[in-house]
């Protein structure tokens, strides 16, 4: 009986042991599953959009009229005290008539008109233009055209154009105004930093004249731009014509050094020696003499007018001062600024007198970026330096056309008018 006890233990242990082996259940069948959600109902279409009635507008007036505008008064983002600057809604550079060559840009800040208000940042552009030119014409006119364009913020602008200068030639030889003989044109901008006058424009010419073309006809005219309650007008400053003489071209004439033109290098110049000599020797004679007489204007010393002398700029600036010492500073600033028509660059002599106004008048002044550089007074004008000739080479014939391979020469038949 023990050992049948033992024997049904052992049986009862193995078959506990099979059944933690086992497989597991297989899953009840499909239909016993538990039912799957229902999807989520589609939601409805939205109704249609009320009709709202057509927007009432005046006559001759679109939706875009009744939008509010764009701000016209773009502020710089910048520190210090170009922080918050108002500037111009369209560059300049972007408002030159087409096909006018950019030359020159400068940026004016002027100063705020009224504590804590942004400073002004205007702009101001110089460019030339091709005009027609005809080639019996080359030697009388410039073939360019120079404009000016201001640029102020609130969409502002002002342009001026200079007429294309010319001049009618009395002594050039026909053969001498064929080639090398030019007019040429160019300008420029200076600031003043006078808010009421920031900016003049300059424009330049030159023609050579003369039985060797030694005569050198000088042109300048000059714009000022005005701001006047804020609006900007050009107006012209003033203008001028001079003549210089190139004894340096005679010269080099003489001495069979002249390249500027298939003419000039034809050899020695016999004829121009003489001329030469004669020029020079009165250009050094004159030259102390009237060193002296600039000396004493600029000491103020003299009444002598300006209109027809042969320097002008020191009776500009002698009349500048005497305007500044009796109160007039605006006037002496408009005196003063004749210094750089005449030059066509910032003068120091002049723009001294220009600051010293300034400060007379208690007038916070505009400044100017890039940098302008201020040159020395300019000589006596008929001391004044002639330009270096641009060279020019004879035009070489053209080379006759190289038949192609292969082609038929046309008979007289073949060819129709």
């Amino acid at each position: 009986m023990k050992q049948m006890a033992q024997r049904a233990a052992a049986i009862a242990a193995v078959l506990a042991l099979g059944a933690c082996g086992s497989k597991p259940a297989l899953p009840p069948p499909a239909h016993e599953t538990a039912a799957v959600a229902p999807p989520a109902p589609i939601a409805p279409p939205p109704a249609a959009p009320h009709n709202e009635p057509p927007l009432a507008l005046p006559a001759g007036q679109t939706l875009g009229d009744a939008l509010p505008h764009v701000p016209s008064l773009p502020r710089r983002l910048a520190s210090g005290v170009e922080a918050g600057a108002l500037v111009p809604q369209t560059s300049c550079a972007d408002l030159l008539p087409a096909d006018c060559a950019l030359g020159k840009r400068l940026e004016i800040t002027m100063p705020a008109e009224k504590p804590g208000e942004p400073p002004t940042i205007g702009e101001v552009c110089l460019c030339t233009k091709a005009v027609e030119r005809a080639e019996t014409d080359r030697a009388r006119a410039t073939g360019k055209q120079l404009v000016v364009v201001a640029a102020w913020p609130g969409e502002r602008k002002a342009e001026a154009a200079f007429a294309e200068a010319r001049h009618e030639l009395t002594d050039l030889p026909a053969d001498r105004q064929k080639s090398g003989h030019d007019g040429a044109a160019w300008g420029t901008l200076v600031a003043t930093g006078w808010p009421q006058m920031p900016v003049i424009a300059v424009a330049s010419a030159r023609f050579a004249d003369g039985a060797f073309g030694e005569i050198v006809h000088w042109q300048r005219s000059a714009q000022a731009l005005h701001l006047d309650g804020g609006k900007l007008t050009w107006q012209p400053l003033a203008e001028r014509a001079f003549t210089s003489l190139d004894v340096n071209h005679l010269q080099a004439l003489c001495d069979g050094k002249a390249d500027a033109t298939p003419l000039d290098r034809a050899g020695a110049n016999p004829a121009a020696c003489p001329l030469a000599e004669q020029l020079a020797q009165k250009q050094a004679a004159g030259a102390a003499e009237r060193l002296a007489l600039r000396q004493k204007r600029l000491k103020g010393q003299g009444s002598e007018l300006a209109e027809k002398d042969a320097d002008p700029q020191s009776i500009w600036l002698r009349e500048a001062r005497k305007q500044l010492k009796a109160g007039a500073w605006q006037a002496a600033i408009g005196t003063a600024l004749r210094v750089d028509m005449i030059c066509g660059e910032a003068v120091q002599e002049a723009h001294a007198i220009v600051m010293d106004a300034l400060a007379e008048g208690h007038v916070a002044i505009a400044k100017v970026a890039p940098n302008q550089p201020l040159a020395e007074l300019c000589e006596p004008l008929p001391d004044k330096p002639a330009p270096k000739r641009q060279r020019v080479d004879p035009e070489k014939p053209a080379k006759p056309e190289k038949p192609v391979k292969g082609a038929r020469n046309p008979r007289a038949e073949d060819v129709r008018p």
